[in-house]
């Protein structure tokens, strides 16, 4: 899917009264959340700021941006966003590195191997880690050992996706020799694999249900493999700078947004399904681990601790060193960056 829609905190006077109502009846609890994270000062966003830039893939881990202008969130922090659904990874951080978006949230290893991990792009939150919700698939029909013959297999070659199918053949010990690889994002693999062009193919939700669909049957989940697939939400040290009380509130609002969530799965997956072209079932959290404020933290360092990810990091950085599309090792230190987590 491509587009994009402007988030504005001005919105009818109905809405204002539904979102009115939502807050009040949440109770006392998560409002004095909202009050403690979001801070005191609840200044909406002013029209003539410029919005910032958010880019996401089809991902229910990336959600909680959107349900967070739902309740209101984004308003009480004075942020205007900007989102926009690519529809293909590659182009998504092709706009990113051309300055045409100011966030991404993208696969932790998708960031690292687009941007050479260099030290300008800087993680700010890890948004959560895939626990089922990729999988390698095979087409209809096929058997992974159905001989020594030859296997197609399809992901987007150079990314995360690329390292989770080895993890996959090194668990069925399918060899090397054996695989034809295809570059594809994963939006296209459902469709690969009904057609026959591939045998199996690596995707994640909503796609994997679409292949399923399809005729499809998984064969190796992100349970298998775990920690391995965190997404983040990244920008650039220059944007990180620039517009660093923005981004504050911006992840802040996303982490109470988050808590609201597992609060309230059944009313946030209907109020994101009003929003994407899916229904309420397609953005459910099965095979996905949001992650709240205090993980954050951890991860990423926020407390003066070593951060939690940076083995998840040095992992990728070797794999693309080993690839050569990386010259150096990623610098931990710099690439995450914790101090604006509230």
């Amino acid at each position: 899917m491509a587009g994009e829609r402007e988030i504005s905190p001005e919105r009818t006077a109905g809405d204002a009264g539904r979102r009115a109502w939502l807050r009040r009846s949440t109770g006392w609890a998560l409002a004095a959340g909202a009050g403690t994270l979001l801070g005191c000062d609840r200044r909406p966003a002013r029209r003539d700021l410029a919005p910032l830039r958010l880019a996401m893939d089809l991902w229910p881990g990336y959600y909680p941006a959107l349900l967070a202008d739902d309740l209101g969130y984004l308003e009480q922090a004075g942020v205007l966003l900007k989102v926009s659904f690519p529809g293909n990874t590659d182009r998504m951080m092709s706009a990113f590195a051309a300055g045409q978006v100011d966030v991404v949230a993208v696969a932790l290893g998708d960031l690292i191997h687009a941007t050479h991990g260099r030290a300008p792009v800087q993680v700010l939150l890890v948004s959560d880690e895939s626990a089922g919700g990729d999988a390698v698939l095979a087409r209809p029909g096929f058997r992974l050992d159905e001989g020594a013959g030859g296997v197609r297999l399809a992901t987007n070659l150079g990314g995360f996706g690329e390292l989770f199918a080895r993890e996959f053949l090194r668990h069925h010990r399918v060899r090397p020799e054996r695989v034809a690889w295809l570059n594809a994002d994963a939006a296209d693999v459902p469709q690969l694999l009904a057609s026959g062009k591939v045998d199996l193919g690596h995707t994640w939700q909503p796609y994997v249900n679409d292949a399923v669909s399809m005729g499809a049957h998984p064969l190796f989940t992100s349970r298998q493999t775990p920690g391995l697939i965190a997404d983040v939400v990244a920008t650039s040290r220059a944007t990180a700078l620039r517009r660093a009380g923005e981004l504050r509130g911006f992840l802040a609002a996303w982490l109470l947004a988050v808590d609201w969530w597992a609060a309230h799965p059944d009313e946030a997956a209907a109020r994101l399904a009003r929003r994407l072209p899916r229904d309420a079932a397609a953005v459910s959290l099965d095979g996905v681990r949001l992650v709240g404020r205090a993980e954050n933290r951890r991860l990423l360092g926020r407390d003066g601790l070593p951060p939690g990810l940076a083995p998840v990091v040095d992992r990728y950085s070797d794999f693309f060193l080993d690839k050569g599309s990386l010259a150096r090792p990623v610098v931990t230190a710099q690439f995450l960056r914790g101090d604006l987590l509230p």
